[in-house]
């Protein structure tokens, strides 16, 4: 079966019977664009080194590229706006740190003069290090 010359191969597609579209070996590309209500118009004309320059932006490795490209910056911006908060939290422990230490030098000294104080009445230090608590020596009423 033969087909006249411009007629369309419904065998192997309208790629084969018409070429393709971002073949730069074509010629120039004419784009024609316009709306359906109005009279707004626009008559584009792309060389064949666009129509090369736009089959390769347009290929799968580079929009998969970009795509990658795209999510690791928005990863790599959401790690940086944490970085004002984590600022904020280290300065708060710092002062917390600072403020835990000059507690602990206090207890100490408070510790010391307690052994020294129960020293100088005669009494025992307690084994434990605390502070005993008081014994009632008064009988419990029945």
């Amino acid at each position: 079966m033969s087909h006249r010359e411009g007629e369309a191969d419904t065998r192997h597609g309208t790629a084969a019977a018409h070429g393709r579209i971002f073949d730069a070996e074509g010629g120039a590309l004419h784009v024609h664009l316009h709306r359906d209500h109005g009279l707004a118009h626009r008559h584009l004309v792309l060389s064949s080194w666009q129509i090369r320059a736009l089959r390769v932006l347009f290929s799968r490795p580079v929009l998969v590229g970009l795509t990658v490209v795209l999510l690791s910056m928005g990863w790599i911006s959401g790690q940086a706006a944490r970085v004002p908060r984590l600022t904020w939290e280290v300065t708060t422990l710092t002062k917390d740190l600072a403020r835990v230490d000059s507690l602990t030098k206090t207890l100490e000294q408070l510790q010391a003069n307690y052994q020294r104080l129960q020293a100088m009445l005669g009494a025992s230090a307690p084994a434990d290090d605390r502070v005993p608590a008081p014994s009632s020596s008064r009988s419990t009423p029945r």
